[in-house]
């Protein structure tokens, strides 16, 4: 069991970058940049503003029933899945999204709880607003083709990779093959009790039972999260394209959005690291049977990745007319794509995901379509064993743990220390500097030597610093070292906690399933890190 122990301002943490720690404190720099605060209270408006036209909603439904359909699963009436679904072709029907690569076996802990602040978060405005009706989505990103980022997953320490070759394609596109091994390495680690082989058995049905990734990966989360409501869309499907084809010719042949995005990020970056930059084509172009390949300007028309297709401009518009479904927007351009498709109130990400929607109002508006509000997933950091409490036995707290390596060491050191170097000998230097003013008002001269003599000393300090230093972290060494194992396990790998470990490690550890717990945790749009036990 999973319980809570304290929270922790997000802001007050090294966890989120600067232009998100201005978001969640609402500053006056981002005012421009976002349609609603982190917070419920701009989400009536946002519905009575939303715009989703009945024709759009039919063919969102019709899509999901028939992707599921493909994905082999079999829909009951009684099912909350089926029953959101169905519920979005009313106009009274609104999502909140979050979206993910086709992560392995469930994912990290942070992918759970990107979708569970999602479900979280509708259920919670449908308390607020009972007579509307709120659907968890996770829009799968079976178009990205960084397959390096997630062909593996890290189980009680050990890195497991699926050794295969991607091609460059679309992940989504991926054929499952040569994945028995990685299963059977994955058994042996999770052991024989019934949780364990429980999990086994659900990845076996969902990879071995597909013929490509994104199948895979939607049967999986499907049944992870199905007990949920859970909605998930591939969004790779002709019928959504067809909606985002305006946006696809004025970026592809007219560069709008690089235009736009350009002059928006001129402002931002007087003030923030950037998360993401303006290019001039937003889109790749997904080769028939072969591998995603960036658009780019070529001449007088266009060329797809090095060694790809080549377009003159008449070409490329005829393509993207002809085929909208073989043109995969970027990172730049996905969320307004998803935002078309759906009738979306709220997206909710990590820290870098938020920081880089907050760079993208002026596209929306270029394309006219509603910004929604940006909401930061929930953020939990896992304690076992007693952490807490032996942290604090050597004198700190156990949020210090968040510190790097090198502050949590002098932390430590000025906290159990009775020898403060800096502090001591400056104090002597100080005391000697009263005595240098009074002999200087008896005798100049002598006044000099002993200013000369101070001075001296003063080298000698600092001369001797380093070996100070040394020698008192030599003493401490082995207290030093049991603190930084204790960081090891918020920061495993030297990756924070959530970023590596997975669901189905904690859920075969623990020896009971976790999301019910977890979602109980979750507040919403509360801007905290929470530090819980197990």
């Amino acid at each position: 069991m999973i319980q809570p122990l304290f929270y922790k301002p997000l802001d007050q943490t090294h966890l989120v970058p600067p232009i998100v720690k201005d978001y969640l404190d609402k500053s006056n720099l981002l005012e421009k940049y976002v349609s609603s605060w982190h917070q419920t209270n701009g989400i009536e408006e946002a519905m009575a503003n939303r715009r989703f036209s009945a024709e759009q909603r039919v063919i969102l439904r019709d899509g999901l029933n028939q992707q599921y359909a493909h994905a082999d699963i079999q829909l009951n009436t009684s099912d909350a899945t089926f029953s959101n679904i169905e519920s979005l072709v009313s106009p009274n029907t609104f999502t909140i999204t979050t979206g993910h690569q086709l992560s392995l076996f469930g994912g990290t802990l942070f992918m759970g709880y990107k979708i569970l602040t999602a479900i979280k978060l509708a259920l919670d405005l449908q308390a607020k607003f009972p007579s509307k009706k709120f659907v968890p989505i996770l829009w799968l990103a079976s178009e990205d083709h960084d397959f390096e980022e997630i062909k593996g997953t890290y189980l009680f320490g050990k890195n497991l990779d699926w050794h295969i070759d991607s091609n460059g394609k679309a992940t989504g596109q991926i054929a499952i093959q040569d994945m028995e091994n990685l299963l059977d390495e994955i058994a042996g680690l999770l052991g024989n009790h019934p949780h364990a082989e429980t999990w086994v058995q659900k990845i076996k049905e969902a990879y071995l039972n597909s013929e490509n990734l994104g199948k895979a990966t939607l049967r999986f989360y499907h049944t992870l999260f199905q007990e949920f409501g859970l909605v998930i869309i591939d969004p790779n499907r002709v019928e959504y394209k067809k909606i985002l084809l305006p946006v696809i010719l004025a970026d592809v042949l007219k560069q709008k959005s690089y235009e736009t995005q350009l002059i928006s990020d001129q402002v931002l970056a007087t003030h923030y690291k950037l998360q993401i930059h303006a290019r001039p084509i937003n889109f790749f172009y997904l080769v028939p049977g072969g591998a995603r390949k960036l658009l780019k300007p070529f001449e007088n028309g266009f060329k797809a990745g090095e060694d790809g297709p080549v377009f003159s401009v008449d070409e490329m518009e005829l393509e993207i007319n002809q085929y909208p479904e073989r043109f995969s927007p970027n990172v730049n351009l996905r969320p307004v794509f998803q935002e078309m498709i759906l009738p979306n109130l709220a997206y909710v990400g990590g820290p870098a995901e938020v920081g880089y929607w907050l760079q993208l109002k002026s596209i929306f508006d270029l394309y006219e379509t509603p910004f929604p509000l940006v909401a930061l997933r929930f953020m939990n950091v896992l304690l076992g064993g007693g952490l807490k409490e032996k942290v604090e036995k050597m004198g700190l707290e156990v949020q210090d743990l968040l510190n790097s390596e090198t502050e949590l060491t002098q932390k430590y050191l000025l906290k159990t220390q009775s020898l403060n170097y800096p502090v001591q000998t400056q104090e002597l230097l100080d005391q000697m500097q009263v005595l240098i003013d009074q002999v200087n008002n008896m005798d100049p001269g002598l006044g000099k030597d002993f200013l000369e003599s101070k001075l001296g000393l003063k080298d000698f300090f600092k001369s001797k610093s380093g070996a100070i230093k040394r020698s008192i972290e030599q003493h401490e060494a082995t207290q030093i070292e049991k603190l930084l194992k204790f960081r090891t396990r918020l920061f495993p790998n030297g990756v924070l906690q959530e970023r590596i470990e997975t669901v189905m490690q904690y859920e075969v550890m623990l020896k009971e399933p976790i999301l019910n717990n977890l979602l109980n945790l979750i507040e919403p749009l509360s801007g905290k890190l929470l530090f819980s036990t197990y």
